[in-house]
């Protein structure tokens, strides 16, 4: 059968094209070219759920080995000696465990202004950072350094309540390059995936008034 002679030259450069890319009906992909996103993605994120399951078990492991939070007296950053000692645990656990990274939050009570409960919080977060620094872990596993203010009391009462003069030291996820610890599978299965964002949370620095007599939570 002849091709009309109306058919332009670049219509049968397509006709070729197609001809030549046409396979039987049934045939299976080649596994290098089909898939391979899908395949790659379930691998990301079958690492992700690893990693986060990880983190959660650490956590446990933390709180089991040393208290998270230290508490304050009423307007008041200094560290009383129950504190500095549940600092002193916190921080020979984490050097126990050098693959962990943490953040320190700051929060006070419900008396006094906003703005001055803010700098209060984050003063008392600094006074538990510096302490787990002076025994030996490395600063950039501190991701923050924050404060909560008033804004997540644990009493939500406007009288004095120790427990929400506090400040709470929380695991946040793993170093970058951290490898399985051998206990979880095969060799081949060990290399967990590295964090995916490089943002470090900042300090809060919008919260750093000077905690003044005027006196606050």
């Amino acid at each position: 059968m002849r091709l009309p002679l109306s058919i332009p030259v670049s219509g049968l450069a397509m006709l070729a094209f197609l001809v030549g890319c046409a396979s039987e009906a049934g045939r299976t992909p080649g596994a290098t070219s089909f898939g391979a996103a899908q395949h790659n993605n379930a691998i990301a994120q079958s690492a992700a759920l690893r990693q986060a399951g990880y983190v959660e078990e650490e956590r446990a492991r933390f709180m089991a080995a040393a208290p998270d939070t230290v508490y304050f007296a009423f307007n008041r950053a200094a560290l009383a000696p129950p504190a500095r000692a549940a600092l002193a645990a916190q921080a020979a656990w984490l050097i126990a465990h050098p693959d962990v990274r943490v953040r320190i939050s700051g929060h006070a009570d419900l008396i006094g202004g906003e703005r001055y409960n803010q700098g209060l919080g984050l003063t008392r977060a600094r006074a538990a950072a510096r302490v787990l620094i002076d025994r030996g872990v490395a600063p950039g596993r501190i991701d923050a350094v924050e404060s909560e203010g008033e804004n997540a009391p644990i009493v939500p009462s406007e009288t004095p309540e120790r427990l929400n003069r506090r400040a709470v030291t929380e695991i946040t996820g793993l170093m970058r390059g951290y490898v399985g610890d051998g206990l979880d599978g095969e060799r081949a299965n060990l290399m967990y995936g590295r964090y995916a964002s490089d943002t470090v949370e900042p300090p809060a620095s919008a919260n750093t008034t000077t905690v003044s007599a005027s006196g606050g939570g």
